[in-house]
């Protein structure tokens, strides 16, 4: 139950060590230069818990307790302590390392250690900062991670400057990364060979093929992304390929003011009717009547993707037409991670597993957003095919069907007045940490 103590020509190869031998949750308590090369010391948290039993409560405090907890990880050409990256830890943390059972004291003059067990808060209390400083020294190897591809890789290093100030994820800029590098040298322009892999990853779907086998279409997604213009768009298309009589126009919109006024405006235009629901039998009800209309679109209520209307809507629709097909609109101005929890949100309200899927997605106001990388991020990574691009308030002529090559030269060049709120090289690997840390454990 003692401490590893592991030592290796370098820090990478020790590390990997560590991982093998005591886990990937492993605690890291010291690092230091030796004539044989890096030495480190772990432990894994089973048995610091273990250890931390046999020690006594009331201890003398120690001088400096980060010194005996942990130290940096050293590089090649120089080693840094941990003092000087981490606030010091408790003297618990000092208490436990000193102790007679670890074999790696510290203090020649520690008080023998022996008695009741500690209290769980000073045992979590222990673990929370030995996570603080796992975190740091995480935080530190990328870095060098990173100092050590802009040398020895710096079309890799590039791809992801790029990639990220695009406002994609990390988790998809080092998968892109990644396929570029096995892709080897080559002569094409590295913007070209990004925007090829990107243009690859996006799922496009034809609207043809959606809505020519006709059915009922619910538009959903939060307050203020567009439903209502994107379905007046999409009804003065299918007017001209169907025939007004072939169309209806429903909505669930009771709570903003005005809602229900600017679709019969535009259903006025093109001359379809609007009928508005208002609960699940309602909704049956006047599906069964409109058995002879060939494509129904469904407009709902805006609301947050937390608030519980949203639940309640999805009910609705769940229990008065089970078999509609949900089509997700989604605003290109929305900020990642808003998006992530949008798609999230949507997908967890569904009960009914066959209903569950989005059939494809709509991106509007790509005309405001700078930059259009969050939201395809969102669709590549949940595997989301988008079916049409709205870029204006123009009725119908503002929405086009999605073309990857348009989308994945846009997104890789975001339109900016300003350098100010590009991503500084010495905050990348803040960034990316978690994938040049994996670079570094497979490498």
């Amino acid at each position: 139950m003692a401490p590893h103590k592991i030592i290796a020509a370098t820090t990478t190869e020790a590390l990997k060590l560590v991982r093998e031998q005591v886990g990937g949750d492993a605690l890291v308590l010291s690092t230091r230069d030796t004539p044989e090369g890096v030495e480190i010391v772990a432990i894994s948290p089973e048995a610091l818990a273990k250890m931390s039993q046999r020690t006594q409560a009331k201890v003398a405090p120690v001088a400096n307790p980060a010194a005996n907890a942990a130290t940096s990880v050293s590089s090649s050409s120089s080693s840094s302590t941990a003092s000087s990256l981490i606030a010091p830890v408790s003297a618990a943390a000092a208490e436990v390392f000193n102790s007679p059972s670890t074999g790696y004291s510290n203090n020649a003059s520690a008080p023998s250690l022996s008695g009741s067990a500690p209290d769980d808060k000073r045992v979590d209390k222990l673990l929370a900062e030995f996570s603080e400083v796992k975190q740091l020294l995480q935080t530190h190897l990328s870095a060098r991670a990173w100092d050590d591809m802009q040398a020895q890789s710096t079309e890799k290093a590039e791809a992801l400057r790029i990639l990220l100030n695009a406002g994609f994820s990390p988790q998809l800029c080092g998968e892109i990364a990644d396929q570029l590098s096995a892709q080897g040298p080559s002569d094409a322009p590295l913007m070209d060979r990004l925007q090829a892999l990107l243009e690859s990853k996006i799922q496009t779907l034809d609207p043809l093929s959606v809505f020519d086998p006709g059915g009922v279409f619910a538009f959903i997604g939060p307050t203020g992304v567009g439903k209502t213009t994107a379905i007046a768009k999409i009804a003065a298309r299918c007017v001209l390929r169907y025939g007004r009589d072939q169309l209806a126009l429903l909505t669930t919109d009771t709570f903003r003011i005005g809602a229900q006024e600017q679709l019969k405006v535009y259903a006025k235009i093109i001359g379809v009717p609007v009928v508005s629901l208002r609960d699940s039998e309602d909704l049956a009800s006047k599906l069964s009547s409109m058995k002879d209309r060939r494509v129904i679109l469904l407009d709902t209520a805006g609301v947050s993707q937390r608030d519980t209307q949203m639940l309640e809507q999805s009910q609705l629709l769940l229990e008065g037409a089970p078999a509609l097909k949900r089509i997700l609109v989604m605003s290109s101005t929305t900020d990642l991670r808003t998006q992530e929890d949008v798609i999230l949100m949507y997908q967890m309200a569904e009960k009914n597993e066959k209903s569950r899927a989005v059939t494809a997605a709509i991106i509007t106001k790509t005309d405001e957003a700078a930059q259009i990388g969050p939201v395809l991020d969102c669709l590549i990574r949940h595997q989301l095919p988008l079916m049409f691009l709205a870029n204006g308030q123009r009725v119908p002529e503002d929405l086009s069907q999605a073309n990857t090559a348009y989308l994945s030269h846009r997104a890789l060049r975001p339109r900016m007045l300003s350098s100010r709120l590009q991503i500084p090289d010495d905050q990348i690997p803040v960034h990316m940490a978690d994938q040049l840390n994996d670079w570094v454990k497979a490498s």
